[in-house]
């Protein structure tokens, strides 16, 4: 049967060993809060696992940090969920043994170039980062099959280096390398260093994925590029109605982007010299409600009606498509499309989504 919510991430602290150029936590430093999830918010996140079908343990930190991980992990595969993490890499080395052993499904590996990412990253030595990569890798191949990822940030200041980054993720023994784009924009400097919106850029972005995939072909290594414009979106890739978010301190909400751990409003650079305040969204917070209650929750399912408006629209005019064709299949794709454009005209994504460049198609 298929579960309801398919998947659910999980921050389980929002402290991390660096502060990186690329990332919220530097620009935002004065009021980032360093928690981790507590053993309380974790027990009233357990019962709703039968209803998630993959749990992603990892935030705005280095999930590696959480003593409490190996222990989550295993909670979650007997519930039943595949589960993965997101890291840096700083601490994967000593991490890989009991990673290899716990039955995680997926280990992503984060970089930012290969000669530009000490810059980007804090100083972290890309050269022990592959050697981590390479080591779990082998591990999980003796032992059971942990799919080890690499997910390149691409930038303005490292797209030349997407194709060895390629290259050496390969060597280590990733089975996939996916590009992101640099897309949590707190700063001015940041979405310049993005390249968002950037036709020029867009090109020269499009020419080096080309490069990349051939080396990857090459290589033996799956490859997956990034969106190189924005784009009419009916929701975005971290679609509300399917996913869901608790942050470290325990607030559930929509998405990581909704969710920042710093005080007051979300701070989003949508343009090189513009930005905008968010209030975060918070459907609930456990230990104080069970995630079952907040995930059924009236405040949830306002914040995602317009999501399931839009798709009910599209789905109605896809089947609109299946028509057998002549005079009245024709008006009949016709009066879908008028359906399909008023639906999305009245059902708007959330003011939440402003500027969100997840909701724009990156």
């Amino acid at each position: 049967m298929r579960r309801p919510i398919e998947a659910l991430q999980v921050e389980v602290t929002s402290r991390c060993t660096r502060v990186c150029r690329v990332c919220p936590r530097s620009g935002l430093s004065n009021d980032w809060q360093d928690r981790t999830l507590s053993p309380a918010a974790w027990a009233a996140i357990l019962p709703a696992l039968p209803q998630v079908a993959h749990v992603h343990l990892q935030g705005w930190g280095e999930p590696l940090l959480d003593p409490a991980l190996p222990q989550r992990v295993s909670d979650a595969k007997r519930s039943g969920c595949t589960v993965g993490i997101t890291t840096n890499g700083d601490l994967l080395a000593s991490a890989a043994g009991w990673l290899a052993k716990s039955g995680i499904d997926v280990v992503t590996v984060s970089v930012a170039g290969h000669a530009r990412h000490p810059a980007l990253r804090g100083g972290s030595p890309i050269e022990d980062v592959l050697a981590a990569v390479a080591s779990l890798a082998g591990r999980g191949h003796r032992r059971r099959r942990v799919r080890v990822q690499v997910s390149f940030l691409l930038t303005r200041s490292n797209l030349h280096e997407l194709e060895p980054v390629v290259e050496a993720a390969a060597r280590a023994g990733a089975a996939e390398l996916y590009v992101t784009r640099l897309d949590a924009t707190t700063e001015a400097d940041l979405f310049e260093e993005s390249g968002l919106d950037d036709e020029a850029f867009a090109a020269q972005v499009r020419e080096e994925v080309r490069r990349a995939a051939a080396a990857a072909r090459r290589a033996g290594i799956v490859f997956r590029g990034p969106a190189t414009e924005a784009r009419d979106m009916l929701t975005c890739d971290l679609d509300p109605g399917r996913f869901a978010f608790v942050s470290a301190d325990g607030r559930v909400g929509p998405c990581v982007y909704l969710l920042l751990p710093v005080r007051g409003a979300l701070r989003r650079a949508v343009g090189p010299t513009e930005s905008i305040d968010i209030a975060p969204v918070v459907f609930g917070t456990v230990p104080g409600q069970s995630l079952v209650e907040i995930l059924e929750g009236p405040a949830r399912q306002a914040f995602i009606a317009p999501f399931l408006a839009r798709l009910a629209s599209e789905r109605a005019f896809a089947a609109a498509l299946g028509h057998e064709v002549g005079a009245a299949a024709l008006d009949e794709l016709a009066a879908a499309d008028r359906r399909r454009t008023d639906a999305l005209r009245d059902a708007p994504m959330p003011a939440a989504c402003a500027g969100c460049h997840k909701a724009r198609g990156y």
